[in-house]
This record gives structure tokens, sequence and C-alpha cells, in this order.
């Protein structure tokens, strides 16, 4: 029975070793990914937009690789995984606008005065400067920034159902 039992607990360690060997590879694949990862969400400013009147808000964050969205105030946000596609087209639309002149962008209408649209803003936080644009209507912001505005409202509604 000892004999059994010394044989049993040697077979264990042995492979107990070979476990443990695979489970270093697995980590070393999970952590490579990680920095491809992170490497990809460096590229991408944290993006605030934000629209809201009296009866109404939302807003959409995108962070780190995700993308949060609150409906009204003082909710906890709903959060999702942005996908690859979707990060892409996002980074190639931020790259375009120019962070400079965000906050002096013309409104095209004044709707957001008599209650006709929600105030909205869009904002970009790149380290230690963050980027605000003038206040507009939602739904009908800068031409320089519509595209950007309009495909994260995209994104966050097509996660959001």
């Amino acid at each position: 029975m000892k004999l059994f039992a010394l044989l049993f607990s040697i077979m264990s360690f042995f492979t107990s070793c070979k476990c443990n060997k695979t489970a270093v590879k697995e980590e070393a694949k999970v952590v490579n990914t990680e920095s491809n990862l992170e490497e990809q969400v460096s590229n991408l400013p944290v993006v605030v937009y934000q629209e809201n009147t009296r009866g109404f808000y939302r807003e959409i964050v995108v962070r780190e690789g995700k993308i949060f969205v609150v409906t009204a105030r003082g909710a906890k946000p709903a959060f999702w995984e942005l996908k690859k596609e979707d990060y892409k087209k996002l980074l190639g639309l931020y790259q375009n606008i120019d962070l400079k002149g965000l906050s002096s962008l013309k409104d095209p209408t004044q709707k957001r005065f008599y209650d006709g649209a929600p105030i909205a803003t869009l904002s970009f936080t790149e380290e230690k400067n963050t980027y605000t644009s003038s206040e507009f209507d939602g739904g009908y912001p800068p031409k320089e920034i519509e595209d950007f505005v309009n495909e994260l409202i995209s994104v966050a509604e097509k996660l959001n159902k």
C-alpha cells in the first residue's frame, strides 16, 4: 500500500510540473495579447460625448478599448468591449479632427436655445490635455466633427440593443 501511495505521489508530481509549464505558456500568450490591446488602445484618447436637456440625458465615453453608455442622470453606465472594426473607424475619424480648433467650431443650428434639440459637447483627453468642443445641437454637430459624432452614436446604439 505504501508503495502504491509513493508511486501515485511521484506521478502526481511529474504531471503537475507539466501542467505548470503549459499554464506558463498560456499566461505568456495572454500577456502578449494584452500588450497588443494596450498598444491599440493607447492611440485613441478618452472620448466623452454628452447630450442633455431637461428631460433627456446621454453620455457616451470611450476609454481603454471599452465604450460606456449612460442614459439617465446618476445611472450606472452600461459598457462593452469596443469591436476592432469600430475602433479602427473611430480612430481614423479622430485623426481627421483638429483638436486645437475644437473649441471654436461653429454650430450649424441653434435649436437647443428653445428646447428643439439637446445641448451636446464632445471632448478628447490625451494624457494631460483636454480638448472640448463648443456647445452644439444634439443631432446637428459641426461639419468638422460630424462624421466622428455620428459614428460614435451609431456604435453606442448598436451595442446598446
